[in-house]
């Protein structure tokens, strides 16, 4: 292989921003490689659905979507990607369609939550079940989408869930609530969800809390991390 390809595989990879053009849309910057321009406003409609169901400071805080590659390693290489560490950025790969639309609604859900992305795949509490529901709610098909962007395609029990970056960890008792919810008027839910936003998205708040701050019944499965 050329010495100049491994120097941009390189470098699209370690920093990406040096060859990406970026674009400001409703508070949120898109930034991506020259030939993906046009998917911006796909990207965009999915962060506004998300966006319009949070509640506090998330609704109008400014997040950065940055498109991001592992090149080093050859065409044929799968690699993921790190999280990202900088606050209110949000990956989104090279592939999009099908399942990476959902998984790409659970990026943007975790980093209104939590502030950083690299936060997400290492929660361990009931933010879980605001981050799924803020993620699927405003999908066509909500529970369908819980079902795709779980690696046993199961609607119950603990399962990891699949993101753009490092993958999340749902347990027993965070799935009955999210499943539960998606039953629901979206409307009615997304009310209950802003008026208890900062409790519902308090570090270390249990899935026991947000069923009661959601008006559902305390869970029956296990609320422990996998």
């Amino acid at each position: 292989m050329p010495a100049e390809t491994a120097e941009a595989r390189t470098r699209v990879s370690v920093s990406p921003g040096k060859t990406q053009t970026c674009a400001e849309r409703d508070g949120t910057t898109y930034c991506a490689f020259p030939e993906w321009a046009p998917r911006t406003g796909d990207w965009a409609r999915v962060v506004e659905r998300v966006r319009s169901l949070a509640g506090g400071a998330a609704q109008d805080r400014p997040l950065v979507v940055r498109q991001r590659v592992e090149a080093r390693y050859g065409l044929s290489g799968d690699s993921s990607l790190p999280a990202a560490t900088r606050p209110d950025e949000v990956t989104v790969g090279t592939s999009w369609g099908g399942n990476r639309v959902p998984e790409f609604s659970v990026a943007v859900a975790g980093v209104l939550v939590t502030g950083k992305e690299e936060t997400v795949s290492t929660m361990c509490d009931g933010r879980m079940v605001t981050v799924m529901w803020l993620a699927l709610a405003g999908r066509p098909d909500p529970l369908s989408d819980l079902r795709r962007v779980r690696v046993d395609d199961s609607l119950s029990g603990s399962a990891v869930v699949v993101s753009q970056t490092e993958p999340l960890n749902m347990n027993a008792a965070q799935t009955e609530l999210v499943r539960e919810l998606l039953r629901q008027d979206r409307e009615e839910v997304a009310t209950r969800v802003r008026a208890h936003w900062a409790e519902l998205t308090a570090p270390k708040v249990t899935a026991d809390r947000a069923a009661r701050l959601l008006g559902l019944d305390a869970p029956d499965e296990e609320d422990a991390c996998l």
